[in-house]
């Protein structure tokens, strides 16, 4: 859900800057029926197809997973509408026009902002109310066949838009909304910054500048969006301070993320160690066993050690210079008298939001899923046994050669590749981490196979890891993928850079001699 919100303050950002047309429908009043009439549109498609799912899965008592993934299709087909309601609305309506009318005593930024998306997060919510009676559905499923041991197995509306509201919506809309507070002040103020910084692109770095900002602080943010508690003292706690101590790992806090029990689920936020989080759900805290904790907290430091935040960040950054490339060959190109296509400014950037979205769409999916695979390598090999009598399956980390008794040396248990993230992988350790893959489905009511663009299939993830357990040369060849990409990212980072730099500076000089 994540992205598709940011793709919406996105639109809502480019729009509100280029308005390179007048829409059509200018009439105040035939505006609020079209966004009422979409709202009502979209509620009863959302109940029709939420009732189907439910028929469908009172008529497969023995293998739902199909209709769970019929649902799954369903919403992701919700919130597109969704998206294409609200792109209608900025475009083809003079929604904004009725916003930023509003008479104010005083100029607040980011408030206009706020007001004009409303009927996005509207039908975002209207798609949350209606999924929640299969939600119920499915959560009762599960509770027949792995009942919850300290919660009740569902929750009620109320406590389930609570949560999708806090986790799903507010993570992203209060980080974005800071940005777009930073934007109304950097155009409030262009040409003051023009004047001051002498760069005409002042606005445009101050934004991205605030941009880092926000981003740096939202873990502190989130921590108080989510209700979160520190982990409390005790063995758990304990053991995974010696974990972090283990793999080099720097953090803020653990926390307990606070569900009433109903997420069986992870998360790690912060690019700094002062302002870094780790936090358990409590539904995972009261139904999995410790070890398999230890396994889902090492995938988490996985991300950190690995630096998949950095890299994501570097991703954002190379796919913006991708996109600004692109944007500005066809401008240039535009502008020459023998093009072979004649295209408007406002044509141009629409390709270049459409080409930035399709990257993402591609190669974030694509790179996020092998960093997931990566972060489960390293939370397998966090619970590999240090003694070999700890090893129940055949294990090329464990063999001993010059012992039969499988007894090993102090000096070799402290040299476990647990921390190394270059060492093989111990199959029992694997085994581990499978085990608590498949509880995560198990109680979170979702199917094996039920396809992740971010992450993958359970199923598939599993297969992986049981795969780099047993095939060393697999394993040599996933790390060397995962190198090439980070090298990839990279070298596009630095020679966009270079070529931005270049580009900028002759139209800096450009605009000097003027």
């Amino acid at each position: 859900m994540h992205l598709y919100i940011i793709a919406a303050y996105a639109l809502l950002i480019w729009w509100s800057q280029e308005r390179p047309f007048q829409p059509p429908v200018d009439n105040t009043s035939w505006t609020f029926v079209i966004i009422a009439g979409q709202v009502a549109a979209l509620w009863v498609l959302a109940r029709m197809l939420m009732k189907l799912t439910l028929r469908r899965l009172d008529s497969s008592q023995r293998d739902p997973a199909w209709v769970q993934h019929a649902n799954h299709r369903h919403i992701l087909v919700l919130r597109a509408i969704v998206l294409a309601g609200f792109a209608v609305d900025l475009t083809l309506t003079n929604w904004i026009d009725i916003v930023t009318n509003i008479p104010l005593p005083f100029f607040v930024p980011g408030l206009t902002g706020l007001f004009t998306i409303t009927p996005f997060l509207i039908g975002t919510i209207l798609v949350l109310t209606a999924s929640y009676p299969v939600d119920r559905a499915i959560r009762l499923r599960v509770a027949d066949t792995a009942p919850w041991e300290t919660h009740d197995p569902v929750w009620s509306l109320k406590t389930y838009l609570e949560f999708h509201i806090r986790h799903s919506l507010l993570t992203v809309v209060i980080p974005t909304t800071l940005i777009l507070i930073c934007y109304d002040l950097a155009t409030h103020f262009e040409k003051t910054l023009v004047q001051w910084f002498r760069i005409p692109y002042a606005t445009d770095l101050l934004l991205g500048a605030s941009a880092c900002g926000v981003f740096l602080i939202a873990p502190w943010i989130l921590k108080h969006v989510w209700p979160t508690e520190p982990l409390p003292d005790g063995p758990l706690r304990r053991e995974l301070e010696l974990m972090c101590k283990r793999v080099n790992l720097n953090c803020r806090d653990i926390l307990v993320w606070k569900s009433g029990g109903m997420t069986v689920n992870a998360a790690v936020m912060g690019l700094l160690p002062q302002i870094r989080y780790v936090m358990l759900s409590d539904g995972l805290l009261s139904s999995m066993p410790d070890k398999q904790v230890e396994a889902v907290f090492g995938h988490e430091a996985g991300h950190v050690k690995h630096r998949h935040i950095q890299f994501f960040l570097l991703f954002a950054f190379a796919s913006m210079l991708i996109a600004a490339g692109f944007v500005e060959i066809l401008y240039r190109h535009a502008r020459q008298p023998d093009a072979w296509v004649r295209l408007s400014l406002a044509e141009i950037q629409a390709m270049g939001f459409a080409f930035i979205m399709a990257i993402w769409a591609g190669a974030f999916g694509f790179i996020s899923r092998r960093f997931e695979r990566q972060a489960d390598l390293f939370g397998a090999r966090c619970v590999t046994p240090v003694s070999n009598n700890e090893c129940k399956v055949p294990c090329g980390i464990h063999a001993d050669d010059d012992a039969n008794n499988h007894e090993i040396s102090a000096e070799k248990e402290t040299s476990r590749p647990q921390s190394d993230p270059m060492g093989g992988l111990c199959a029992t350790g694997a085994g581990i981490f499978n085990d608590a893959l498949h509880r995560v489905a198990q109680l979170n009511g979702i199917p094996l196979d039920e396809p992740s663009w971010r992450h993958s299939s359970l199923a598939n993830r599993i297969d992986s890891l049981t795969r780099l357990a047993s095939d060393p040369n697999s394993l040599t060849r996933f790390e060397k993928v995962i190198r090439h990409i980070k090298q990839a990212i990279l070298i596009v980072c630095v020679v966009g850079t270079a070529i931005s730099l270049y580009y900028i500076r002759i139209d800096y000089l450009n605009a000097a001699s003027n």
